[in-house]
C-alpha cells in the first residue's frame, strides 16, 4: 500500500495517539496526603508553613515548622526549612530560635557536626539578643550545646555507636540529683510548711 505524499508514518502515529486519548477512558488517579496524622495534625503543619511564608524573618515560626516536619518524619525537609529560615532571620531578635531548630533538625538525622555548628551559632545569637533570649532558654541551650560538644569531641560515630555517643555527651556534664525532704509543721504563729531540696552531685 502506497501512502499519499502528504501523509507520512509520523502523521499516522500522532493520529493514533490522539484517537487513543479521545476514545479510551481516563485513567484513575489516587492521591493522599504525604504527611501522616489526623486532620488536626495536617492542618497544624500547613498553618506552621503558612506562618513561615507570611513572616519569613520570624525565627519562632521557622522553629515551629521545622519541629513539626521532624515529628512528621520529613527530616531532610526540616533541615532545609530551618537552615534557610535561619538565614532569613539572622537580623531578627528571634533568629537564635531558627538556628537552634537547624541544630535539632541535624541531630534528628544524626548529623552531629553541623548540629554542633548551629548550636554554637544559636548560643552566640542568644548572647547577642539578651532581651529576646530569656535566661532559662540560654541555660537549656547551653546544656544542649555542651552535651553535643562532648559527644563530638569523643570522636564516637553516633551512626555506629549511638549509646556510646550519648554516654560521652552525658559524661561532659556534671549530673546533679535533687534529694527532696519534706517537713511539714503546723504553727498558728507563722503557718509555715515546706520542703527543702539538697542537691547532691553524682559521679
Amino acid at each position: 500500500m502506497q501512502l499519499p505524499r502528504f501523509l507520512g508514518l509520523v502523521d499516522l502515529a500522532i493520529a493514533t495517539v490522539v484517537i487513543g486519548i479521545v476514545v479510551l477512558p481516563a485513567r484513575q488517579m489516587y492521591a493522599q496526603a504525604a504527611a501522616k496524622g489526623d486532620d488536626s495534625a495536617q492542618f497544624a503543619l500547613a498553618l506552621a508553613e503558612a506562618r513561615t511564608i507570611a513572616h519569613p524573618e520570624d525565627g519562632g515560626a521557622t522553629s515551629d515548622f521545622a519541629r513539626r516536619l521532624g515529628e512528621a518524619a520529613f527530616k531532610d525537609w526540616a533541615v532545609e526549612v530551618a537552615v534557610h529560615g535561619a538565614e532569613r532571620a539572622k537580623a531578627s531578635p528571634s533568629g537564635w530560635r531558627a538556628l537552634l531548630a537547624a541544630s535539632v533538625a541535624y541531630v534528628d538525622k544524626i548529623d552531629v557536626i553541623p548540629a554542633l555548628d548551629y548550636a554554637n551559632r544559636a548560643l552566640a545569637a542568644c548572647h547577642a539578643q539578651t532581651a529576646a533570649c530569656p535566661s532559662w532558654e540560654e541555660i537549656r541551650m547551653s546544656l544542649y550545646q555542651k552535651h553535643l560538644d562532648a559527644g563530638v569531641q569523643s570522636g564516637i560515630d553516633p551512626h555506629h555507636n549511638p549509646k556510646g555517643f550519648r554516654a560521652a555527651g552525658e559524661a561532659g556534664l556534671r549530673t546533679i540529683r535533687l534529694k527532696t525532704t519534706e517537713k511539714e509543721t503546723s504553727s498558728v504563729g507563722n503557718g509555715s510548711g515546706g520542703s527543702s531540696q539538697t542537691p547532691s552531685p553524682t559521679p
